[in-house]
């Protein structure tokens, strides 16, 4: 049986835990901005709830969408 090396490299797992962190950490904080505005902006609870945990993630999705595309090689 031989050695066969892994195919993950360590450099880009943690080059992409810290990603991952960093836009956890974004999302969260965006998360509490949106509530702090709304509730600022005497928006109802209902609607107030539902942006702060709807933007974010889309929020994310196009920054990851954005990379995906821009750093993506041409065929």
């Amino acid at each position: 049986m031989s050695n066969s090396p892994s195919p993950l490299n360590k450099n880009n797992l943690t080059r992409a835990g810290i990603a991952g962190a960093l836009l956890a950490v974004f999302g969260i904080v965006l998360f509490i901005s949106l509530w702090i505005l709304l509730g600022a902006a005497q928006v109802a609870s209902f609607p107030r709830l539902f942006a702060s945990l709807c933007v974010p993630p889309a929020v994310i999705a196009g920054i990851v969408g954005a990379y995906i595309l821009i750093k993506r090689p041409y065929k």
